[in-house]
């Protein structure tokens, strides 16, 4: 019998996928018809809000969708299911103007456009991606629309977070739904930083994605008939002075060879004979070195292990692999770039500005401050000193800048810059020192616990906040600066942070300030009383 070659059984499983998908399709416009059917018109259910808006649609209530649902052209449908009929009109009304938005829009239309591309394209995942991100975009998109309209963002996101406990569904049918609990975190984040996507912006997104897309379908028609084309076997791709010879069978795809350093330095050549065990499909089983230098075996047989032959040949299921090793000719003197010598110092050469410290009068004080060239976290390179001087020089020239010695991080150096009078005395300012998280725990006296809040909690949002702290000499906290953390979740853990306390951190026997990492993490429990940890 005839073996049936590999291309054409994956183009048999492309194609049965892409029956099944639509058939799915199909199913879904089926279901769509259906729902029309056993559902029950609202005659002018939101009238104002539709002239509003400038658009008509019929408002069915149906026991059948678990969610509000949108579909139609022509005649668009909007299916609600009954229990709604029992909430708050406010919420009623910010659930119907979600879905006449999707309706002014003609979103229906981008969706069937998006389940056909995917009938078609259901293998690669790329696609599947970036639907989900422009059917993400859209949805924020809408939310913001709606919050401008109705001027009620709390109400908003008491709608998404009420419909998040009932069941999703409608993947199978080519329709918008109100939510997707796969969305949600990120709806709420967008609703609750409050951006604004202007219609400018919305459009480049919809281009830029529209352009991944038709690239990507490109790229998954140019991948057929899914066969490498042969390489050269002359070795142009390897390693300077290797060169693989032709074996018996030919190669499909191979990796480079690289000449192994250890052996360019002892100056080691010759050719390395490798046997190789195939496969029914030209993959390599096995494979041992018949003969060649010691230095250069590992290298050629890392190489033929990842070699894929061709499956056609009739040739033994054996064969043999040839690498030549030279050495390469050395590079000419006469181009051989020199370096410039160097000998102005690096960047990470001079200290970072640790603090500035005014040692002035407050009427030069303020004057000052508008007026310094460095900050806390600078490097105090040459340019930047005189920068500093020629400022300080300006408000008043009798004023005098010293460094003191700041924090040390290993090797991290850091200095304190004092201005001063001239009759005035620069203190010698107590180092500030950075102390690792789990060793400064160590030291912690009182830890208050942060509130979970409660809108992250029905959202199902936890995590870790990061924050970096400074700790002062009597163990209170005198700032919190925000690393990492959820939105929803920084406030309340920064709150409690706030109110920690500390045992004084000693340097040789005197209190310092230290600089250290907090992390509060928000663990979900079935507890619906759980606080985080």
């Amino acid at each position: 019998t005839t073996p049936i070659p590999m291309a054409a059984i994956v183009l048999f499983l492309i194609g049965t996928g892409v029956l099944v998908r639509a058939g799915m399709l199909g199913l879904g416009f089926w279901r769509i018809r259906r729902y029309r059917h056993t559902s029950t018109l609202v005659p002018g259910a939101f009238e104002n809000l539709q002239r509003r808006l400038g658009v008509a649609a019929d408002f069915y209530i149906s026991s059948d969708v678990p969610g509000p649902v949108t579909f139609g052209f022509f005649r668009p449908a909007i299916f609600m299911p009954a229990i709604f009929i029992q909430e708050s009109c406010a919420r009623n009304e910010s659930i119907a103007c979600h879905e006449l938005v999707h309706v002014r829009r003609r979103d229906w239309l981008f969706t069937v456009a998006e389940e056909c591309i995917l009938s078609l394209f259901w293998f690669h995942p790329a696609m599947w991606w970036l639907v989900a991100e422009i059917q993400m975009a859209r949805e924020e998109a809408v939310d913001r629309e709606v919050v401008v309209l109705l001027n009620t963002r709390e109400q908003y996101l008491e709608s998404l977070l009420k419909l998040a406990a009932a069941k999703a569904g409608f993947d199978l049918i080519p329709a918008s739904p109100f939510l997707r609990k796969r969305h949600l975190k990120r709806r709420v984040a967008s609703l609750l930083k409050e951006v604004s996507m202007s219609k400018l912006r919305l459009r480049s997104s919809m281009a830029v994605f529209t352009a991944a897309l038709v690239l990507s379908a490109w790229l998954g028609v140019r991948s057929f008939p899914l066969q490498a084309a042969p390489q050269e076997k002359s070795g142009k791709i390897d390693a300077p002075g290797v060169a693989v010879q032709p074996s018996p069978v030919a190669v499909v795809h191979r990796t480079p060879v690289a000449y192994p350093k250890e052996a360019l330095a002892k100056r080691i050549q010759g050719t390395v004979v490798v046997e190789v065990s195939l496969t029914a499909t030209g993959t390599v089983s096995d494979a041992r070195v018949l003969s060649g230098p010691e230095e250069l075996r590992k290298a050629a047989l890392q190489s033929v292990l990842q070699w894929h032959f061709s499956a056609d040949s009739q040739l033994s299921a054996k064969t043999q692999v040839t690498v030549d090793f030279h050495l390469p000719e050395p590079e000419p003197a006469s181009i051989r770039p020199v370096p410039a010598p160097s000998t102005a110092p690096a960047a990470e050469d001079f200290p970072v500005v640790d603090r500035v410290v005014l040692l002035v009068p407050e009427s030069l004080k303020q004057r000052l401050q508008s007026r310094l060239t460095v900050r806390e976290g600078d490097r105090l390179t040459e340019a930047a000193f005189n920068e500093l001087s020629a400022a300080v020089r300006d408000v008043d020239e009798h004023l005098n800048i010293n460094l003191q010695g700041g924090s040390t991080s290993g090797e991290r150096r850091s200095s304190v810059v004092v201005i001063s009078l001239p009759d005035s005395v620069a203190p010698v300012l107590p180092p500030r020192i950075r102390v690792g998280g789990n060793v400064q725990a160590v030291n912690l006296i009182r830890k208050v616990t942060p509130v979970y809040p409660p809108l992250a909690k029905q959202a199902r949002i936890q995590g870790v906040v990061r924050f970096t702290v400074v700790i002062g000499k009597d163990g209170a906290i005198q700032d919190v600066q925000v690393v990492t953390g959820h939105p929803l979740l920084v406030s309340s853990a920064q709150s409690a942070v706030w109110q920690w306390q500390y045992k004084p951190t000693l340097l040789n026997g005197e209190p310092v300030d230290v600089i250290t990492t907090v992390d509060v993490n928000f663990t979900l429990s079935p507890d619906p009383d759980a606080v985080p940890q």
